[in-house]
Order: structure tokens, then sequence, then C-alpha cells
């Protein structure tokens, strides 16, 4: 067995026959949720433009989880819609968070 203070190294997933897990995780940060939105459209678009316009973030993660803001982010990316699809692109993030932001997180100090 290996001592807590040597370093054991570990075989990537592939190499012991399991599968890869891909995770996607989003910090809060209140109204500073439009960065990892902006990013994540981003991220949404170059995606779309390999393969197709019905590409959403959900499709390439199996897991998505989040803290605060991160996960009201999550919650639009991976919620589904009537089609078992994804109900918002990571575009409309950005679009809630211009609408709605100042109304959930209202500025403290003036």
């Amino acid at each position: 067995m290996a001592s807590l203070t040597s370093p054991t190294l570990l075989a990537p997933p592939a190499a012991v026959g399991m599968r890869r897990v891909t995770v996607l995780t989003i910090d809060g940060g209140g109204i500073r949720g439009i960065i990892p939105g902006t990013i994540l459209a981003f991220l949404e678009k170059k995606l779309q433009e390999l393969d197709g316009a019905d590409a959403r973030l959900a499709d390439y993660f199996d897991y998505i989880a989040g803290t605060s803001t991160g996960g009201l982010i999550t919650a639009m990316l991976a919620a589904p819609g009537k089609d078992k699809r994804p109900l918002f692109s990571a575009e409309k993030v950005n679009e809630f968070y211009m609408e709605n932001g100042p109304r959930i997180f209202p500025q403290r100090y003036k």
C-alpha cells in the first residue's frame, strides 16, 4: 500500500478499461456569472460549427455542476425541454443575466 506522502501514479481511465467521465463545473460569483456565460456561449458556438446548430454543451459532458450563480447556469444548460433536449442554449445565459441580473443580484452598497 502506498503511503500518503509518496505519490502514486494512476493509469488513465482508458488504460484500465474504464470510460472517461467529463465534468463541467461553474463557480459562483453573482452577476459575474456573465463571465462564464460568455465563455460557454463561445465554446458552444464552436461546437455547433463542428457538429451542427442543435449541439448543446450538455451533449458533451457527463455531469454539469455549479455553485451559487454557477448552479443557476448549470440549471439553464441542463434543464430538459419538452423534446428532452436542453431548454436553453449557452447564448441564452447572458441574455438571461442582462435581463434579470439586477433583480436577482441587487447592489448592496450605493
